[in-house]
């Protein structure tokens, strides 16, 4: 230590460097025994006796029992040091690597910071850990998209966060048992809330028939609220005769499991037995009605546009149409099942031609509208080299020829076009309600819509007038649409929309630039009369009966409250629930009665989404599964998935749509899971098809039968 420094004995007058000086050496309690005027750490620990050597003598002043109680704070100081740097390691396993990072980059940098930064983030064993997790994958033949799944994530965020030595994953014998029934048991009270909303809102029974991988008939039964589907149960219903009697009975049991005085309306397909099974409910719940599915309703009638018998009335001015699909479909099957015309068609197509099962909702529409969109592709195919110079059989070559004359015909693409414009107000429609959200009172408006919109797109096509002009392929297509619309209506179709406020402001009922006035609902005839047998339903006593018609006149004629300048203007832009919770107290019966009519669907859009659901838990790979455990399964899939789409992260991040991408297995390729997208599929495409998808895609959809009514 250099002669201008003199160390003492602690207490007596001599001071510690200032803060500014030593701030850098507070882990070094030797500076509490030192006045400095020229610091050197090695110097004091030399002369302290810490340490010899290095030139420095030790002090004289310094008695053994000084220097042995700076030693042990000196070595105390040098163990907390070590043990700090410690716990930073450990720390540092659990911080995240940076999104980004390049590996490799890494590695570049090692021997520049001696691999500090790989330590830090333990990235060898993050590796590891990440092969574990992909040859996890692939030897279980697991979904792709189960990465994006926010339960996958949560469950390895667990793991990282917490140390849980000696921690062993669930067992077959616990994840089939115990575990199924806690989460069950989850699920439940998760979905309390949703059921709490039944008693006011109501609550729409759903079901359709379904076969598993077993052909054992499945009745799937679905509660459909303003809080959204939930899954209730399935019945197995092997080597039962499924006629309306049995079907009601299993209506019956789950209504009243549900409470009678909740429920609003059993929402089922066209088929003779469920019309009765129908009737059979409204007969035992009179407030109850059976509702036929509107999907089901509109392919119909698109079916007997695209695909008319030739026995049927309207074979005659339909013909153009199912000689055009057949036109369609032979295209489509041409380039698809030739590797030839596949192989060109791919090199100029970022879109796949779809395959799209005869059965699914709107089939030849969705066909023949994928076909326009990559009109250009296919006519780059016909005009191709390798499609001039192709040589083979002669079969073959002259379907080819008769493939280029049309994609080459402007007139051909044109008449394509026409359908699709015909068509497209009834699929907007399909498409509209294909939602699980509430529909139910804007039915009758949207079909009177949609047939105008038909005849609009029609006599312009045509060059007729609107109001003087005749059409006979527009006079054939209303009488498919308003034959349709005869099976399927029902009362509660017509007191719903009775209770939009919106049918009854000026601004509705003015129509539209045709100058055609619109009728107020009190003023149909077919909306009044199926009112009444509404009313008639609902209010027993005839003392209510009464007071609702009373309100009813009140409400729709604007008397009193209802005359309000502020209330009547709400009409006009008010959305009809919040209209009857903010201006319907002076109608109390009719406010109840709204609530519960406007919140409910119109069609088995949940039923249908829930048939890929269950083909997941009864696949081949778990056809051993009981119908019960099964049953258990899909109520655990299918409302887990329903309480993720109620959050926001569900639309936006990385787990973004996260169960859409389809539920099955695809090293090769991508799915386009068109249940789940119903006919959506334009819209979302690109929610799966991030890349270019040149595969073939075959989607299999339960058949529907054409209605006996």
């Amino acid at each position: 230590m250099a002669s201008s420094t003199a160390v003492k004995q602690k207490g007596k007058g001599i001071s510690r460097p200032t803060k500014s000086i030593a701030s850098d050496f507070d882990d070094k309690p030797l500076w509490n025994h030192v006045k400095v005027l020229q610091f050197l750490l090695m110097e004091v620990e030399t002369e302290c006796g810490l340490i010899s050597g290095h030139g420095v003598a030790i002090c004289k002043e310094i008695t053994h029992e000084v220097c042995a109680t700076m030693k042990i704070e000196n070595e105390e100081a040098e163990k907390k040091k070590t043990d700090a740097q410690l716990n930073a390691r450990k720390k540092a396993d659990y911080v995240s690597l940076p999104e980004g990072l390049d590996l490799s980059q890494l590695k570049k940098r090692k021997s520049s910071n001696g691999g500090a930064l790989e330590k830090s983030f333990n990235i060898c064993n993050r590796n590891i850990a990440d092969k574990l997790a992909a040859r996890m994958f692939y030897a279980s033949g697991l979904l792709f998209n189960l990465a994006t799944s926010p339960y996958y994530k949560k469950y390895s965020e667990f793991l990282a966060v917490n140390s849980l030595p000696g921690y062993v994953p669930p067992t077959f014998n616990r994840l089939r048992t115990t575990l199924l029934a806690q989460e069950k048991a989850h699920i439940n009270r998760k979905l309390q809330p949703i059921k709490d909303t039944w008693k006011r809102k109501g609550l729409s029974i759903c079901s359709d028939g379904w076969s598993d991988i077993k052909r054992r008939p499945l009745i799937n039964i679905m509660g459909a609220s303003s809080g959204g589907p939930i899954f209730l149960k399935s019945i197995n219903s092997s080597g039962i005769i499924k006629d309306g009697e049995y079907i009601a009975k299993l209506f019956i049991k789950a209504i009243e499991d549900v409470d009678a005085e909740n429920v609003v309306q059993v929402i089922t397909d066209n088929a003779g037995n469920m019309k009765l099974a129908g009737s059979i409910v409204e007969q035992t719940f009179s407030h109850i009605f059976w509702t036929p599915c509107v999907i089901h309703c509109l392919n119909l009638a698109l079916k007997s546009m695209c695909q008319p018998s030739e026995k049927s009335t309207h074979f005659k001015n339909c013909e153009w149409i199912l000689k055009l699909i057949g036109q369609v479909s032979s295209l489509k099957n041409f380039v698809v099942n030739y590797d030839m015309a596949l192989a060109i068609f791919q090199k100029y197509s970022e879109l796949s031609l779809l395959k799209v099962a005869e059965t699914r909702f709107a089939s030849h529409i969705i066909m023949t509208s994928r076909i326009h969109r990559v009109k250009s592709s296919l006519e780059k195919m016909v005009m191709d080299d390798e499609w001039k110079n192709y040589k083979g059989d002669k079969v073959i070559e002259a379907k080819a020829r008769e493939i280029k004359s049309l994609v080459m015909d402007d007139e051909w693409w044109d008449t394509i076009e026409y359908l699709l414009r015909c068509t497209e107000p009834i699929v907007s429609m399909l498409r509209s309600v294909d939602l699980d959200c509430p529909k139910l009172y804007l039915i009758y408006d949207m079909w009177d819509t949609m047939i105008e919109k038909v005849k609009v797109i029609v006599f312009e096509h045509e060059g007729k007038d609107l109001i003087t002009g005749q059409s006979n392929f527009f006079a054939t297509i209303q009488g498919i649409l308003v034959a349709r619309w005869n099976k399927s209506n029902t009362p509660l179709h017509c007191m719903s929309h009775s209770l939009v406020p919106k049918y009854y402001h000026e601004s509705w009922l003015k129509g539209e630039s045709n100058g055609l006035r619109r009728l107020a609902p009190n003023e149909d005839i077919e909306i009044s009369q199926n009112r009444l047998k509404c009313f008639q339903r609902y209010f027993k006593d005839s003392n209510d009966l009464k007071k609702a018609s009373l309100e009813y006149g009140e409400f729709c004629c604007g008397n009193g409250y209802f005359g309000e300048p502020h209330v009547i203007d709400a009409m006009g832009y008010e959305e009809p629930l919040s209209w009857w919770a903010n201006h319907g107290v002076n109608a109390p019966l009719l406010q109840n009665l709204a609530y519960k009519l406007l919140s409910h669907t119109a069609s088995l859009s949940c039923c249908e989404r829930n048939w890929s659901t269950f083909s997941l838990i009864h696949s081949i790979k778990r056809n051993k599964l009981a119908t019960s455990r099964a049953e258990d399964l899909v109520f655990i899939h299918y409302n887990l998935r329903l309480l993720s789409r109620r959050k926001e992260k569900y639309t936006s991040g990385p787990s973004k749509y996260w169960d859409l991408g389809g539920d099955y297995f695809n090293i090769d390729e991508s799915i386009n899971d068109l249940v789940e997208l119903s006919i959506d599929e334009p819209q979302l495409e690109g929610v799966f098809f991030e890349e270019e998808v040149q595969d073939l895609q075959e989607v299999d959809i339960e058949e529907i039968e054409e209605d006996d009514l």
